[in-house]
């Protein structure tokens, strides 16, 4: 798909369909599903709510930790998109941590995903929170694309290098799509990419 037909991609019908706790509440809407995984404060939310093009339809917070269940948008009735909670929240205790975890598990489990979107701050690259996600979704034979976050923080030369890194360091198949919800970097190609994955394959 060209730069010219990803730019004409939109979804204007797109809302916030329903929370819920567990994958036994999901409701059965038979819309193909992507999840939105990534680290605690990686900046799902505003990734999100740029690819919708709806500013505050996600809940964005300065705190890390926000989003504590599986927050369903359907996407201009053409696929359901599942904001997880970010892992990895260090301030959390233990038993939350544990509910967050059992959480997206049964959700992974469970679903009929096409896809989960792997969010990475380009800053730091994967961390080993990130490699295990990564490692699980590989070995349940889910398919996953790494996006890198923030890419608007590096400079062109210093944002290639890290992206190179970050490839190798997942074993050098998948590239990061390099995005910035600050700057609009990378959104559109990411509207490609679903588009090819949900409904061109």
């Amino acid at each position: 798909m060209n730069d010219t037909t990803a730019s004409r991609i939109h979804w204007p019908n797109t809302h916030f369909l329903q929370s819920v706790a567990n994958a036994r509440e999901f409701p059965d809407t038979g819309l193909p599903q992507v999840a939105v995984a990534g680290h605690s404060n990686v900046g799902k939310s505003s990734l999100m709510n740029a690819l919708f093009g709806r500013n505050g339809l996600v809940k964005t917070s300065k705190n890390p930790g926000c989003t504590r269940l599986l927050n369903l948008f359907a996407v201009d009735d053409r696929m359901l998109v599942v904001d997880l909670p970010g892992y990895g929240y260090a301030r959390a205790s233990k038993s939350e941590q544990n509910r967050w975890i059992s959480m997206i598990d049964g959700y992974l489990t469970g679903a009929d995903l096409k896809l989960v979107l792997v969010l990475l701050d380009i800053r730091h690259g994967p961390k080993d929170s990130d490699m295990q996600l990564i490692e699980w979704l590989n070995e349940a034979g889910i398919r996953w694309v790494p996006v890198a976050t923030k890419a608007d923080k590096l400079s062109g030369n210093g944002r290639s290098r890290r992206l190179k890194e970050m490839t190798d360091a997942m074993g050098g198949l998948l590239k990061p799509l390099p995005t910035s919800s600050a700057k609009g970097l990378g959104i559109d190609n990411l509207r490609a990419l679903l588009q090819q994955e949900l409904f061109d394959a």
